[in-house]
């Protein structure tokens, strides 16, 4: 909704402000006291208001502060590793939670102290934040070991981490600097036996030059801290080797023909039956086995062995035996053969022999390679009834069958027969 004022509401409002202000500066710059009186109040009221809605709590800092040496003496260094210290401060609620450990500058200040060991008191300045006040240092004083300074020599040595793809290798690595200067105090310097630099090979292809932090280094390659390097850091030379991939892969054989009739393939031996070739990463992925050449296998029913050669490829070498032993065991294919036939009787008494009515013929089943059993006849199966050293009268009798050789027995029905003997 629109508010129309009258025309010279305006001009009204602004007259009658410039009255009031002229009129309070007339009466304050009478009474100086009370503009000065008005001021004091003022401030009061928000220092008042904002400590009431903000006030002051002390809490003890969560993280644990480093706390640093300084002013060491030119001929000393510090042999310990100085303790951390944790701190009670006094701030308000909201820079509590801002709190950060680089807000805080511990130290001790080790301005002529000689070479012991001692208790030095920590002092801490609050830095980069305003309203926060350090209430107490625990523990108050921490122990310091001050040492001489020494100085020597060490030589630089590295150790390889990883290794490169598969198709390349590691070459040389040499440092450009074959000496670093250490210095520390003394009972650590006695335990430095050089300085070396780990340097990741994993995944490199080419040759390079690359710089890496070295650090003091121990019997059994243990880090020691407490020292200085000069310099901090080295160039070395790694050198980066393009070789053969090398790839296990089985070997295979083609047969050519078929064994004779009668005659099956029971295995294939190769040994060994793999090999090691080397060539290059993109010839060899895709080569998966290594084939053999052909063995002959036309009509044969015996088993075959034969020392073989591994053929020459231009896509790879052949890094071990290159002789393989090829074996192929050939086997018999067995089958079974029925036939009907009636059994000689055989008397050297000369006697009237009779099988009993119901008999006819002996069912008998046989079983031999396919060869032999294709081509046996009834005639090379021979089935007899010997009755000589029987007596007059009826008898059951089991009948003797002769098989030709590779030829055995399944089954012969009825396998005895009821005779009859008379003079």
């Amino acid at each position: 909704m629109k508010v129309n004022f009258p025309k010279d509401f305006i001009a009204n409002f602004f007259s009658l402000a410039r009255i009031v202000f002229t009129r309070s500066y007339i009466e304050l710059k009478k009474s100086p006291s009370l503009l000065l009186f008005s001021l004091i109040m003022s401030v009061s009221l928000w220092v008042f208001v904002t400590d009431n809605e903000n006030p002051m709590i002390t809490e003890t800092f969560p993280v644990l502060i480093n706390v640093q040496p300084v002013n060491i003496g030119p001929e000393l260094a510090v042999a310990n590793r100085i303790d951390k210290v944790q701190l009670r401060v006094s701030t308000t609620q909201e820079k509590l939670e801002s709190l950060q450990s680089k807000n805080f500058n511990a130290f001790v200040d080790l301005n002529g102290l000689g070479a012991r060991e001692q208790d030095v008191s920590v002092r801490v300045d609050v830095q980069n934040i305003r309203g926060v006040k350090v209430i107490e240092i625990l523990p108050p004083k921490v122990a310091v070991n001050l040492e001489n300074l020494l100085e020597k020599q060490v030589n630089v040595e590295y150790r390889a981490i990883g290794s490169p793809p598969l198709g390349y290798k590691l070459g040389e690595i040499n440092p450009q600097n074959n000496i670093a200067n250490i210095a520390g105090p003394a009972s650590l310097i006695d335990l430095v036996q050089s300085v070396a630099a780990d340097i990741n090979i994993t995944g490199l292809t080419v040759s390079l030059e690359q710089s890496f932090n070295v650090t003091p280094r121990g019997t059994g390659g243990s880090e020691i801290q407490g020292i200085s390097v000069n310099p901090e850091s080295i160039f070395f030379d790694i050198e980066i080797i393009k070789t053969d991939y090398v790839k296990t892969v089985p070997l295979e054989i083609n047969l050519v023909g078929e064994p004779s009739y009668g005659y099956k393939i029971s295995g294939i031996e190769l040994s060994p039956s793999v090999v090691k070739i080397g060539g290059s990463i993109n010839d060899l992925q895709n080569i998966n086995s290594v084939v053999l050449e052909s063995l002959d296998i036309k009509n044969r029913s015996t088993s075959l062995s034969k020392a073989i050669l591994i053929p020459k490829n231009d896509k790879f070498n052949v890094l071990e035996d290159q002789v393989i032993k090829a074996t192929v065991t050939i086997v018999p294919i067995y089958g079974s053969s029925r036939t009907i036939i009636i059994p000689k009787i055989v008397d050297k008494l000369n006697r009237s022999i009779f099988f009993e009515d119901k008999f006819k013929n002996i069912d008998i089943t046989v079983r031999g390679p396919l060869e032999v059993i294709g081509q046996i006849s009834t005639t090379e199966i021979k089935v007899e009834i010997d009755c000589s050293e029987l007596e007059e009268g009826q008898h059951m009798v089991a009948p003797t069958i002769t098989l030709p050789p590779k030829v055995s027995l399944v089954s012969a029905v009825p396998n005895e027969i009821k005779i009859n003997i008379s003079e």
